[in-house]
C-alpha cells in the first residue's frame, strides 16, 4: 500500500483523531504504533500539511537527517550529561540559563515564533532531556506559566522499540528524580496532560498470525506456542543460496563490521574506493555512511536514500552489478532484476532558522556530504534497522539480549515469519519489556481524553476571542464569546484563567478612573468657555445698549456662541442686534432657536413675544406670551405685553382682564 493510500484509509480512526487533536488543540501529543502501522508516513504528511510553524527533530543525527531536522541536542544545545530539575544552568536565578545557553538574537526568535515541535524516535529520549526542553521553552517564548511554553509537542515513535540509553554513572543520579527514565517519566507531564494514540492497522506484514505473534512479543505476553513458531525458524549453520538478497541482523556493532568485511574479502572482484565529500559542517557522527566507501562487484548494499523516481527507498537492498570509477557511476541490480544507475547523492547538515521579514520558518544549509547512498548490507545492527522492513533476515542475537525492546525490533524487520531464520533459539526471558512502558500504554486511544481535548481547544477559542473582544472594547460581544466558551468548558476555577479574567477587568477600572479624570477636565474646560461665552455676550450687550453699535455687537455675540452654542442670552442678545439692523428674519429666526434650546425660559419667552409684537404680529406674539403666563403667572412685565397684544387685536375684555391682575399683585405686593 503506497503512502497516499494509507493517509487515506477511511477506517484508521486512530490517525484521523490523531489529525484532528493536531491541527485543532495545542494538547501535546504521542504518537506511536506497532512496527508497520504507518507512523513514518504520517509523520511526513504532517510535516508538509500542518499550517503550524514547526521544527522537526530527532535523538540521533542520522534520525534527524532521515526527517529533514536537527538533532534535539544541536537544536537546544544541550550538554551531553543529564540535566537535572534543579540543575542551576537552568536556573533564571542570576540569569544563569541564559549565560549556560547564550542563544543568538535569531534563534530566540525562532523559539518564540513556534506553534509545534516534533520529535521523532522518542523511545531513545530520557526524561531528563523533556524537562530541559519545557524549562528552555518557558524562558525563552517568555510563558513561565505554561507547560513547554504554550508550544505544542507531538512525539513520535514506539516505546516497546530501542530504549533511552542511559549509562550506569547517569543511572544513579538519575534515579534520584525519575521513576522512568522514558520520556513520559518526565516532571512536566505530572501536571500536563499527555494524551496517547496509538496507530492499530498493521500495513507491513499481510499474514495475521505473525503480526499476532509480534504483537504479543512486543507487549510482553508472549505465550510458549508463539516461542515455539519462532523457534522453528533456529538453523545455527544457514547458509543463503547464492544471489538470494538475505540481511543478517546482529546486536553489535563490531559483530555486524566483521560479517560484512569478511564478505567483502570472499568477493574476488576488483576492490573500489569512493571518497566521500564534506562540504562546510558536516559533524562525522551524523555521516550517513563510510567517508571512505569500498565496494566490490557483487556485493550486498543497501539504499540509504529515497530515490525520486520511486525506483528504490531507504533500506531497498541490491547487489552491485557493476562498477565504472572513471565516471562515478554504480549500476545495482534488485531482487526484481532490474539494474539502475546509481549516482552520489548529497546529504545536508541544516539547521532551522526564522524570517523575521516573513515571518516563516526555513532551513538554513550548513554543510553537504557527498557519497554514494550505500553501505555493505551482508548484516546490520538491529538499533540500525529500526524502520527498515526486509523480505527475508537472519536474526543472531549472539550470547545474550541485552535491551528492552532489542527483540521485538528484530523480529518485526521482516515481512513473514517464513522469510525468518534465527541462529539460536530464543527463551522468555529474551523478552525484556518494562513495566512502567506496558502501564502507561494502558491510556493509548482513551476517547474521554481526547473528547476533553478537543472541548478544551473549543472552550480555548472561546476564551481567546473574548479576550480579543474585549481589549477592542466590545463588551458585549466579549461577554457573548466568553458564556460561549464557558458552556463548552468551565475554566473559572482554574488560576491561570481567573488570573487572565482579573487582568482584562482592571482595564475596565483603568478606563472608567480615566474617563472620570476626563469628565473632570472636560467640566473644566466647559466652564471656561461659558465663562468666556458670557464674557463676550456681556460686551455684546454694552456694544448694543451704550455704543448703538449693533454690527460690534454681533461680532461679540457670534463668538459668545462659538465658546458655548447652548448661550441662550448671547442667541437673544443677536436677535436684538439683528432687529437693529432691521433684519427681521435672521432675528426671528435666532430667537425661534433660543426658544428650541430653552423653552420654560421666561426671559426668553418674553423676548419672542416683545420682538413679535414690534413686528406687528399680534397673534403670534400672545402664544409665547400666554405660555411663559401659565409658567410664571404673577409676572407683570409679560402680563402687560400681553395686555398691549390685546388691544392691538382690540379684545379689551382680555386686555382689562390683565390689566387687573396686574393691579391685584402690586396690592398684594
Amino acid at each position: 500500500m503506497s503512502a497516499e493510500e494509507v493517509l487515506l484509509d477511511s477506517s484508521n480512526v486512530e490517525q484521523a483523531a490523531l489529525l484532528d487533536l493536531l491541527e485543532k488543540t495545542n494538547q501535546s501529543l504521542f504518537l506511536t504504533g506497532k512496527a508497520g502501522t504507518g507512523k513514518s508516513t504520517l509523520l511526513r504528511y504532517i510535516a508538509r500539511h500542518t499550517h503550524k510553524r514547526h521544527v522537526i527533530l530527532a535523538s540521533t543525527g542520522i534520525a534527524a537527517l532521515n526527517v529533514g531536522g536537527q538533532t534535539i541536542h544541536s537544536f537546544f544545545k544541550l550538554p551531553l550529561r543529564p540535566l537535572l530539575p534543579d540543575d542551576p544552568d537552568l536556573s533564571t536565578a542570576k540569569n544563569q540559563v541564559y549565560e549556560a545557553f547564550r542563544y543568538t538574537k535569531e534563534h530566540k526568535a525562532l523559539l518564540r515564533s513556534l506553534d509545534l515541535i516534533i520529535i521523532d524516535e522518542i523511545s531513545m529520549v530520557r526524561a531528563d532531556i523533556i524537562d530541559a526542553i519545557d524549562k528552555l521553552l518557558r524562558v525563552y517564548t517568555g510563558r513561565s506559566s505554561t507547560a513547554f511554553g504554550g508550544v505544542q509537542m507531538l512525539f513520535v515513535g514506539d516505546l516497546f522499540q530501542l530504549e533511552p540509553v542511559v549509562k550506569a554513572d547517569e543511572k544513579s543520579i538519575l534515579d534520584r528524580y525519575y521513576k522512568s527514565h522514558f520520556f513520559f517519566g518526565a516532571q512536566v507531564f505530572r501536571a500536563h496532560e499527555l494524551v496517547t494514540i496509538e496507530l492499530q492497522k498493521v500495513y507491513r506484514q499481510a499474514d495475521a498470525h505473525f503480526v499476532g505473534i509480534l504483537d504479543r512479543v512486543r507487549s510482553g505476553v508472549v505465550t510458549h506456542p508463539d516461542i515455539w513458531d519462532i523457534n522453528a525458524r533456529v538453523n545455527a549453520d544457514y547458509v543463503a543460496p547464492e544471489g538470494e538478497l538475505v540481511v543478517t541482523l546482529g546486536t553489535r556493532r563490531s559483530q555486524v563490521t566483521y560479517i560484512n568485511e569478511k564478505r567483502l574479502e570472499q568477493l574476488l572482484t576488483s576492490a573500489f574506493t569512493f571518497e566521500g565529500v564534506v562540504d562546510g559542517d558536516f559533524p562525522d557522527s551524523t555521516l550517513p555512511t563510510e567517508r571512505e566507501l569500498t565496494l566490490k562487484e557483487g556485493a550486498q548494499v543497501m539504499f540509504l536514500a529515497n530515490d525520486r523516481e520511486k525506483r528504490w527507498a531507504n533500506g531497498t537492498i541490491g547487489i552491485i552489478d557493476s562498477i565504472d570509477a572513471e565516471e562515478r557511476k554504480i549500476y545495482i541490480r534488485l531482487e526484481n532484476g532490474q539494474v539502475h544507475t546509481v549516482d552520489p547523492y548529497i546529504w545536508e547538515h541544516k539547521r532551522y532558522t526564522y524570517d523575521e521579514e516573513e515571518r516563516r520558518i526555513r532551513t538554513e544549509t550548513l554543510g553537504q556530504f557527498i557519497q554514494f547512498p550505500l553501505r555493505l548490507a551482508w548484516a546490520i545492527t538491529i538499533h540500525k534497522s529500526q524502520g527498515l522492513t526486509f523480505d527475508r533476515v537472519i536474526i543472531d542475537f549472539g550470547e545474550r539480549i541485552f535491551a528492552g525492546g532489542q527483540a521485538y525490533v528484530a523480529l518485526s524487520r521482516c515481512r513473514s515469519l517464513e522469510g525468518m531464520v534465527l541462529r539460536t533459539p530464543m527463551n522468555m526471558r529474551d523478552i525484556i519489556v518494562r513495566h512502567e512502558v506496558q502501564r502507561f500504554y494502558m491510556q493509548a486511544n482513551n476517547p474521554e481524553a481526547i473528547a476533553s481535548s478537543l472541548e478544551r481547544a473549543k472552550a480555548l477559542q472561546g476564551y481567546i476571542e473574548a479576550c480579543r473582544t474585549w481589549s477592542r472594547g466590545q463588551y458585549t460581544a466579549a461577554i457573548e464569546h466568553l458564556r460561549h466558551a464557558i458552556a463548552a468548558k468551565n475554566e473559572l476555577d482554574n488560576p491561570a484563567y481567573l488570573r487572565l479574567m482579573a487582568q482584562k477587568l482592571q482595564v475596565v477600572a483603568q478606563q472608567k478612573r480615566q474617563l472620570q479624570e476626563l469628565r473632570v477636565e472636560l467640566e473644566e474646560k466647559k466652564q471656561l468657555l461659558r465663562a468666556l461665552s458670557q464674557e463676550h455676550k456681556t460686551m455684546g450687550d454694552e456694544c448694543l445698549l451704550e455704543a448703538h453699535d449693533p454690527e460690534a455687537a454681533l461680532r461679540c455675540y457670534d463668538k459668545a456662541l462659538r465658546f458655548d452654542e447652548l448661550n441662550v442670552a448671547a442667541l437673544v442678545g443677536r436677535a436684538r442686534a439683528l432687529h437693529e439692523k432691521r433684519d427681521r428674519k435672521g432675528a426671528l429666526s435666532a430667537l425661534a432657536e433660543a426658544v428650541a434650546l430653552a423653552p420654560v425660559d421666561i426671559q426668553v419667552l418674553l423676548a419672542q413675544g416683545e420682538l413679535l409684537l414690534g413686528y406687528g404680529l399680534h397673534e403670534e406674539a400672545l402664544q409665547p406670551l400666554q405660555r411663559a403666563h401659565s409658567l410664571q403667572p404673577r409676572y407683570i412685565p409679560v402680563l402687560e405685553l400681553m395686555a398691549e397684544a390685546y388691544d392691538r387685536l382690540e379684545q379689551e375684555d382680555e386686555a382689562e382682564a390683565c390689566r387687573q391682575e396686574i393691579k391685584r399683585i402690586e396690592r398684594k405686593s
